[in-house]
């Protein structure tokens, strides 16, 4: 008599663990620079609708359709091309559609620290240009990060401590862009010190249906991980 012997099947069932990053499309945000413990701490600093603090890499900025506009060539040719390139820019005026993007150090003391604080431009990943500049009274641009001449030194932005400010930041296409920033100051006491490095994304969304196909592929992912975990 045969004899079939069953043998266990061992399964083995791993949970998805899914990061997902925050969308913020509109209202006031900022990269924010505080300092803890001898420490630069870079971060982002949702204002409204709720108050939030979140890690670089938790969160990301959308530049929807409302950003998309044409170089106006002259003196921005030399980073947003030619006048009539396309463009999607995140301008200093806040705009119900988009982020009202500022650079805070509100968080620092003035008295603690010896001059301003540079945040200097490292890197940028992308599939366009990347700039950051003010506009003078003239009307005339000052450029103070950009990418299409290469990185180097000279793309910093000097912020004072315990200010706030406002920037134009400009794309010159759709896409994911990761933009790399490292922050230098002297404190008083602790003398020269520099942070680490801090990745923000900035996705730039052309079309409406773009941005609802990522909103619908986050939630489907959120979805499959929480049944995961059951």
């Amino acid at each position: 008599m045969n004899k079939h012997i069953l043998v266990p099947t061992v399964i083995a069932i791993t949970s998805l663990t899914v990061q997902a990053q925050v969308p913020i499309a509109t209202d006031h945000v900022d990269i924010g620079i505080g300092y803890e413990l001898g420490a630069f701490d870079l971060h982002i600093h949702q204002e409204s609708p709720v108050e939030t603090e979140f890690a670089p890499d938790e969160a990301f900025f959308v530049i929807g359709p409302a950003a998309a506009a044409a170089s106006p060539g002259g003196a921005y040719t030399g980073f947003l091309g030619a006048a009539g390139s396309p463009v999607w820019i995140l301008p200093t005026a806040e705009h119900p559609e988009l982020p009202f993007l500022g650079f805070g150090t509100e968080e620092l003391d003035a008295a603690d620290w010896l001059g301003n604080i540079d945040l200097t431009l490292t890197a940028v990943n992308g599939p366009g240009g990347f700039s950051l500049w003010s506009v003078n009274a003239f009307g005339t641009p000052n450029l103070r990060m950009g990418t299409a001449d290469g990185i180097d030194a000279s793309d910093r932005l000097s912020l004072i401590p315990g200010s706030h400010g406002h920037f134009n930041l400009g794309f010159t296409a759709p896409g994911t862009y990761e933009v790399t920033v490292q922050a230098t100051g002297t404190h008083a006491t602790d003398g020269l010190r520099t942070s680490d490095l801090a990745t923000y994304r900035f996705d730039v969304v052309p079309e409406p249906s773009t941005w609802a196909m990522l909103v619908l592929g986050t939630g489907a992912l959120l979805f499959f991980a929480r049944r995961s975990r059951r």
